[in-house]
């Protein structure tokens, strides 16, 4: 099973190419191919990430077409009734984005971490942690079953702030990755110089996951030790700036944060030129100095992301994994049926799933890779969701 459906070019202006998805209309970015009207092509992010036969493309739409207009139906359905602020928004996400969802995978290939953040058990002074790094050859291997195999066309390589992975490092798992399989890349490695990411970009990377976490500055301040806001925002602008596609946002219900925080948090999200928000909950970890804190009521979460939708009507909006594990029977529909329109599945080999541990008892670590990806394609196919790319 794959999570885009292929789509044909309909037109191509300079780097822009419009696709056609059985009359939806969507335009995605083209840096990596020769493409022509009528050619069909894979996009995830706005960009195009593969281009496929004529033949083949036809195979797979014709197994999709009856059943893309019946998941509409099931959508429309779904956004009748717009008496709460839930349902308002997930009316406002059908309106704009239809019933398109973006469904990657992430892969977790190391724990180390440099930063002694207060909410994270990650954190350098957790001395309980058992650390791992996944080598290059392990790290290629699995973007490649993920992607050849079990069908992602989008992945997340996520880490701690390991300067262990240098750009050389870095540049040779992303090549390696690229040369194995179409892929839409995207970094979540922290604070790295700018350099690094020019290189990765340079190397394929098209992505990057940097959020931002509270936009409270004497709050950033007392949760990140040693860092000021500023720097991230700047960091944050300049990738954009550089052409990566930001996924950013921030923790909601961290202490000493207010209705205010948050409320302006989604403000400075929107006005980053975020691609994807990305709000998930605050969980304390038992080893860290918020351990005392209380988890927040999941409502505050799913507030967040509608009142994020109707803010910013045509964006894409991430279900978080957090958010899951606060209800891990129905958090992911909560947050879809809120004005989400995202999820990702972790395809981390599983004997290190367990010890990637930014809070406690995450969602999804008990399961194979191919029961989450069941689950989850249930979940979209009973909300009346499809896995074509939202374009930009």
């Amino acid at each position: 099973m794959c999570y885009a459906i292929p789509g044909k070019i309909t037109d191509i202006k300079d780097k822009i190419v419009t696709v056609d998805y059985f009359g939806e209309i969507k335009k995605a970015r083209n840096e990596f191919y020769e493409l022509n009207p009528g050619d069909y092509i894979y996009a995830q992010g706005g960009f195009v990430i593969n281009k496929i036969s004529n033949e083949e493309a036809e195979v797979i739409l014709e197994t999709w077409r009856e059943f893309f207009f019946k998941l509409k139906e099931v959508d429309l359905k779904l956004t009748y009734d717009t008496k709460t602020l839930h349902q308002r928004a997930n009316a406002v996400r059908r309106q704009n984005t239809d019933n398109s969802c973006c469904v990657h995978g992430i892969v977790e290939f190391s724990n180390y971490c440099i930063n002694d953040c207060l909410y994270c058990g990650l954190r350098k002074s957790n001395n309980t942690c058992i650390r791992y790094r996944m080598d290059t050859e392990e790290i290629v291997e699995t973007c490649e079953n993920a992607v050849n195999k079990l069908g992602f066309k989008a992945l997340v390589l996520q880490s701690g702030e390991d300067f262990f992975y240098d750009d050389e490092k870095l540049s040779k798992i992303i090549n390696r990755i690229r040369e194995k399989c179409a892929v839409l890349l995207v970094m979540s490695i922290g604070e790295r110089d700018l350099k690094i990411y020019q290189k990765l970009y340079q190397y394929g990377a098209r992505g990057v996951l940097l959020r931002f976490e509270t936009n409270n500055h004497e709050l950033y301040k007392k949760i990140r030790p040693g860092h000021v806001l500023e720097d991230r925002i700047n960091l944050i602008k300049s990738l954009r700036d550089m052409g990566f596609l930001i996924m950013t946002g921030f923790l909601v219900g961290l202490p000493e944060q207010s209705e205010a925080d948050i409320l302006s948090g989604i403000d400075l999200t929107g006005t980053l030129g975020t691609d994807m928000f990305s709000f998930g909950p605050f969980i304390p970890h038992p080893q860290t100095p918020l351990a005392g804190n209380p988890i927040p009521d999941i409502n505050l979460v799913l507030d967040t992301i509608a009142r994020a939708r109707m803010r910013f009507p045509a964006s894409k909006i991430l279900a978080t994994t957090a958010l899951e594990t606060l209800d891990k029977k129905n958090g992911a529909q909560k947050g879809l049926l809120a004005g989400a329109n995202s999820l990702m599945i972790n395809v981390t080999p599983k004997k290190y799933q367990s010890l990637y541990e930014l809070y406690p008892d995450r969602a999804g670590i008990e399961s194979d890779i191919e029961e989450k990806i069941n689950l989850t394609l249930e979940l979209l196919y009973s909300l009346g969701r499809a896995p074509a790319d939202i374009g930009i």
